[in-house]
């Protein structure tokens, strides 16, 4: 970072605003923070210089301290065997071991306040949140605030890297100066015809194989759900959903971080759009959202709380509140898409975030995105979701679905299944440049590229083929999108836990990728269904092909619910003999003395994992590998 002085100003009012914090709080050193302008400004058009009194929401991400140890701890939670297994932070043991120190903290917090902004803290003291003017935007942080239009929409950002203190800046990981949105929703409507045939929820739970586990009197009761929003919606419409469907009528719970942005957010993210049919757009889209979400959610998982965070500013803000208020929330939904290439400052924003959901329990799942390979939607080149560009969350992608309709439309089983591909999009997915392979992400078919692959799974998302209907607006639509095989996909977690009696499940791909690797590499348990047939090539960009085990284009494949539910449970560690979660070098020697015939095989019964009365060399291999490697 460089040591810099505060920039003259040619507009007056800046220059005004500077002598004015000048002279009310002394010079301070000042440094520049690197990555802190949009990169929206390079495709934007400028406006004007932005009015002094117009106000807009921002926030600082501050850095996490001993982010080794974090990434240990996490890799820690999801090891089966290690004693971290599973144990779970509050966000107050988040702060206290990986926020930035209380000091710094609250004294940053009175630095927003003192220069008339209003502040909101959040307990994991990774992130502050704060609203002014632009003067005094412009006056604390040293820049040139401007209005831009940017597809359609008029927002205001700082045109110059902002200066903070230089006793903060080391502690600063980025600051969000600007009213760009940050990601798009990623739901596609093609009609309002309530005679056609399309998906209930009776038709997923006979295609994916969930009836079993409904039967069973697992519904995700227990469990909550949480949507990450920018929309308020009318509860009506989900009751209608679920009386219409024979889903048990639950209303969902609404939370709001700030504001309420009204229902399609015309005081929200749809301000600023100046032409009627945008506009329109934009708040049917919004709505339409949320309301996909809560009510897919609720069908797949018909017992569990669905809460709604919904932010007046963007989903940052939503996902921040989840995450530090509502941690009990153990899955978290999110159907929004951003181009990673145009936009890698995601990383900075929404990383601490994922980081401390994981290291908190919560199973975040991110919608691969609806334009296939071309994840831009620019026709330029392969790109994918920058939201799902971490290790911390799973992506999840889309089909396209026959369930075999009777003549009373009604689904009777997965007749086939391929890579969703078609005139209203295609499912996301490709390769990170931003992210690298997480240690979990290994298996038939995954490549070795080093990098961040998605999407993870997959679910039905295509819009014709064959729908998903909804209720918006009063009425039913037909609607498709990786948007709806996401909060489908929360309910499956959610009945998961249920059925496991877990506390949360966390970054769960390390679970769903070992079972894929068993499933694919070893003739294991098949709770996928594996994808061979379509790609993700969309609007002239090339994409990928489905391929036995996992591919770029549906990740693991689509899930047989039953299957998977019961194979996420706690499973028996062959050679772990007092079922502590590891083998111990007692444990292998017993094994020794049991396979030799000193000690009996009562003694250790996992040990015969074949079940033949004995145990062999190979029975011990493995109970070796067990031990070195975890259960």
């Amino acid at each position: 970072m460089k040591l810099l002085q505060r920039r003259p100003y040619a507009i007056a009012t800046a220059i005004a605003a500077l002598t004015l914090a000048a002279t009310s709080h002394g010079a301070e050193e000042l440094r520049e923070l690197p990555a802190a302008v949009s990169p929206h400004l390079a495709t934007a058009q400028l406006l004007n210089a932005a009015g002094g009194d117009e106000s807009l929401p921002m926030s600082i991400t501050l850095r996490l301290r001993h982010r080794d140890e974090l990434e240990a701890l996490l890799a820690a939670q999801h090891r089966p065997g290690s004693a971290d297994y599973h144990r779970w932070l509050s966000p107050d043991e988040f702060a206290a071991r990986f926020g930035a120190p209380q000091e710094t903290y609250d004294a940053l917090a009175n630095w927003l306040r003192d220069r008339g902004f209003a502040v909101q803290t959040l307990a994991s003291r990774t992130r502050i949140e704060f609203s002014g003017t632009v003067v005094q935007v412009q006056s604390a942080f040293s820049v040139r605030m401007n209005a831009y239009r940017h597809r359609g929409r008029r927002a205001l950002a700082n045109a110059d890297p902002p200066l903070l203190p230089a006793r903060f800046a080391a502690d600063v990981e980025s600051v969000r100066l600007n009213t760009f949105r940050l990601a798009d929703p990623v739901v596609t409507v093609v009609g309002t015809n309530d005679t056609i045939t399309a998906l209930g929820p009776a038709d997923a739970y006979t295609a994916y194989n969930v009836t079993p586990v409904l039967e069973q009197g697992i519904d995700g009761s227990g469990q909550t759900i949480a949507i990450a929003a920018r929309s308020d919606f009318h509860t009506s419409d989900v009751t209608n959903f679920q009386q219409f469907f024979g889903v048990p009528v639950r209303a969902p719970v609404k939370v709001f971080p700030g504001r309420n942005p009204g229902v399609g957010a015309p005081n929200g993210v749809c301000a600023g759009i100046s032409n009627p049919n945008d506009r329109s757009n934009c708040i049917f889209g919004e709505q339409v959202e949320v309301l996909l979400d809560v009510e897919w959610a609720s069908a797949m998982a018909p017992g569990a709380t669905v809460l709604v965070d919904i932010s007046s500013s963007d989903i940052d803000v939503s996902l921040a509140h989840i995450v530090s208020k509502h941690s009990d929330a153990k899955i978290v939904s999110v159907s929004f898409g951003l181009c990673e290439r145009l936009d890698p400052t995601v990383v900075q924003t929404l990383g601490p975030i994922y980081m401390q959901a994981a290291s908190q329990g919560q199973t975040v799942l991110v919608a691969a995105g609806n334009n296939g390979a071309d994840g831009c939607d620019d026709r330029k080149s392969a790109g994918v979701n920058g939201l799902g560009s971490f290790a911390e969350v799973t992506v999840v992608g889309g089909t396209q679905l026959d369930p075999g309709f009777d003549a009373n439309g009604d689904a009777t089983g997965r007749v086939s299944e391929e890579v969703w591909n078609d005139v209203n999009g295609a499912s996301g997915g490709g390769v990170s440049t931003l992210a690298a392979k997480p240690m979990y992400q290994r298996g038939p078919g995954v490549p070795d590229d080093g990098a961040r692959d998605q999407p993870d799974v997959t679910l039905m998302a295509s819009p014709t083929h064959v729908g998903y209907f909804m209720f918006a607006e009063g009425g039913l639509l037909l609607i498709g999108g990786t948007s709806a095989a996401t909060p489908s996909w929360g309910g499956i977690v959610a009945l998961a836990n249920q059925a496991n009696a877990a506390e949360g499940s966390g970054i769960i791909n390390y679970a769903l990728y070992a079972l894929g690797a068993k499933q694919y590499a070893e003739s294991g348990q098949a709770v996928f269904h594996d994808i061979t047939v379509g790609d993700n090539s969309f609007d002239g960009v090339a994409g990928f092909a489905a391929g036995p085990g996992y591919d770029l284009a549906s990740g693991l494949g689509t899930p047989d619910v039953a299957a998977l539910v019961q194979a996420l449970g706690p499973q028996e560690c062959a050679g772990d003999c007092n079922a502590d979660g590891m083998i111990s070098t007692d444990e292998l020697v017993a094994a020794v003395h049991i396979a030799l015939g000193l000690t009996p095989l009562s003694r250790c019964e996992s040990l015969d994992t074949d079940h033949n009365g004995r145990v062999t060399v190979n029975e011990l291999v493995g109970a070796t590998s067990r031990a070195v490697h975890g259960c």
